[in-house]
């Protein structure tokens, strides 16, 4: 429980982690599309500046080298000042005199030349002759501007007959102003100046449904139809057959804007009236649809200019968006599986490191019991076997003294009994000493080895060769009992099994580390992997508790060579 427990706030971390990573890579894309996005709205605003400028230039030409002439002004200034027969009259005149170069107007895309009289009347319509008389000044801002306030006024503006982007300028006369004219172009032109720029695009405007009911000619509405993006605004009907109505969408680009109709947020900033653009996805390729909001000349909302281009960038920052989102959680995923694997190896850590806490802990309770076991046989022998023999000892000394001189054969007898019975002592005396635990013998673990290989050369008859080197002072209890052991169980081997003539044994102190090597020239082929309870066993078992390393080399016939390494402290 314990495990799952801080499991939990792994999860928690990680967790939030993928969130937090996630929520920076979300506005990473986002920012990426606002800046694509931006770009589009910034195009498309540029492209219609610089159509409009081009039909301002066109117009200040045409005004000058046209409507500005001597013979012009005159007579529309008489218009002022007469009856209505009179303004017929020079109606007919001003229509003859300028009709050849209305006719030029086509060919920079301009459709209207519209003259007013100074109060706003309507003189001359030339592409409306028939349409004159009506006061402007209620439903005509631009003309009411430029009769009062006496300058040029360009822009977006709803009319009468149909919206276009005009141009009106007063006209003067001898220093008296005698009324206005304007030029126009229907969205038309804008859309066909704009494609040259940008072929790709695809160009739409939607024009405010409430200025059309406010100042269309009732005849006139058939020229509108309800915009697909939003029932606030209408556009040029795409059914009517004139030169001049704009090219309608695509049926991708139609598609396009009934899906944004529904998009609230889309719908809440037309409402503002903001310059923005949107992307989407259609039919499995990417769309930047761009907004740009056209004021009318009074500056209130006019309409909306669309353009609709294919991006495949949109596409790309989505899948973009998802390969970093699915590398993310892949790198949070092996981060975690890593995480858990390195939980996984401190418990295992930290479970071999109890194991070895706890087989230390035996081994020393094992050695303990060992080496009570051992103390308490080495105090029987000697004070039940030894005193027995000392006592056995005495009482055939004082037999012998008791013989006569004359009776050999038993003096010898007797003799012979003290003789074996004092052999029998002097190796009891030994084993007794074997027995006693080391560290309760007072020895050092070199004093401990000679000590070991004396006995082995006096009772084995071997020619024993021993190197000592180094400082064994401060040698833990635990590494010279490790030590004497492994010394105590070879050499025994070696007595036992090995039929060895030669033994070399070495005892040196390297730092932190003490090496014991024991080398014969006996038969060999000792295994250096026995059953658990066996000699070779135990004694790799002893050195690997106490973090050592045992090697132990013995092809058979070559005789056998032993490498204990321990720490010594």
């Amino acid at each position: 429980m314990s495990g799952r427990r801080g499991l939990f706030p792994i999860l928690f971390v990680f967790a939030a982690a993928g969130l937090f990573g996630s929520l920076l890579l979300h506005l990473n894309s986002v920012d990426k599309q606002q800046q694509r996005y931006k770009q589009h709205t910034e195009m498309l605003e540029m492209s219609y500046r610089a159509a409009l400028h081009t039909y301002r230039v066109a117009t200040e030409i045409y005004l000058r080298d046209t409507i500005r002439q001597p013979d012009v002004l005159a007579l529309f200034a008489r218009a002022w000042q007469t009856d209505l027969t009179g303004k017929a009259r020079l109606r007919q005149q001003l229509h003859d005199r300028l009709r050849g170069s209305y006719q030029e107007l086509w060919q920079h895309r301009l459709r209207q030349l519209h003259f007013h009289l100074p109060d706003g009347e309507s003189f001359l319509r030339f592409h409306q002759p028939d349409r004159f008389g009506d006061k402007l000044f209620d439903v005509r801002p631009s003309v009411r501007i430029a009769n009062t306030e006496l300058h040029d006024v360009t822009g977006f503006e709803a009319g009468r007959i149909i919206d276009g982007f005009r141009y009106v300028t007063p006209l003067r006369y001898q220093g008296l102003h005698i009324g206005s004219v304007e030029t126009s172009i229907p969205f038309k032109s804008v859309q066909t100046a704009m494609t040259e720029y940008a072929a790709d695009r695809e160009y739409q405007f939607m024009v405010h449904s409430e200025l059309i009911q406010e100042r269309l000619f009732p005849d006139f509405r058939s020229v509108y139809a309800p915009s697909p993006l939003s029932e606030a605004y209408l556009i040029e009907n795409p059914g009517r057959k004139h030169p001049d109505t704009a090219v309608p969408l695509s049926t991708t680009a139609t598609a396009i804007a009934e899906r944004l109709r529904r998009d609230t947020e889309t719908m809440q900033r037309m409402a503002r009236n903001e310059a923005f653009s949107v992307g989407l996805i259609q039919a499995g390729s990417g769309y930047v649809v761009s907004f740009l909001p056209i004021k009318e000349v009074t500056g209130g909302k006019g309409g909306y200019l669309v353009s609709y281009v294919k991006e495949p960038l949109v596409t790309t920052i989505k899948r973009s968006f998802v390969f970093e989102l699915l590398g993310f959680a892949g790198l949070l995923g092996f981060a975690f599986w890593l995480l858990l694997r390195w939980r996984g190896s401190l418990a295992q850590l930290a479970e071999q490191s109890a194991k070895q806490q706890y087989e230390e802990l035996l081994l020393i309770q094992q050695e303990a019991i060992e080496h009570g076991e051992r103390t308490r046989i080495s105090r029987e022998l000697h004070d039940g076997i030894g005193q027995a023999l000392h006592a056995v000892l005495l009482r055939l000394k004082l037999l012998l003294g008791t013989i006569e001189p004359g009776r050999g054969a038993e003096r010898i007898a007797i003799g012979e009994l003290i003789q074996d019975i004092q052999n029998a002592s002097a190796e009891l005396r030994n084993l007794v000493i074997s027995l006693r635990p080391l560290p309760l013998s007072g020895m050092k673990i070199d004093e401990a080895v000679q000590w070991l290989c004396n006995n082995l050369e006096k009772d084995g008859g071997v020619s024993l060769l021993l190197q000592i080197a180094g400082d064994f002072d401060n040698v833990s209890d635990q590494c010279s009992l490790v030590l004497f052991r492994v010394c105590q169980e070879g050499l025994t081997n070696i007595l036992k099994h090995a039929a060895a003539k030669r033994v070399q044994v070495s005892l040196q102190r390297q730092d932190a580390t003490v090496v014991l090597t024991i080398c014969d020239d006996g038969s060999g082929g000792a295994q250096p992997v026995g059953t658990s309870g066996s000699g070779l066993a135990i004694m790799r078992e002893r050195v690997g508790l106490a973090g050592g390393r045992l090697l132990i080399e013995s092809p058979a016939g070559q005789g056998t060579r032993i490498f204990v390494e321990l720490p010594c402290h």
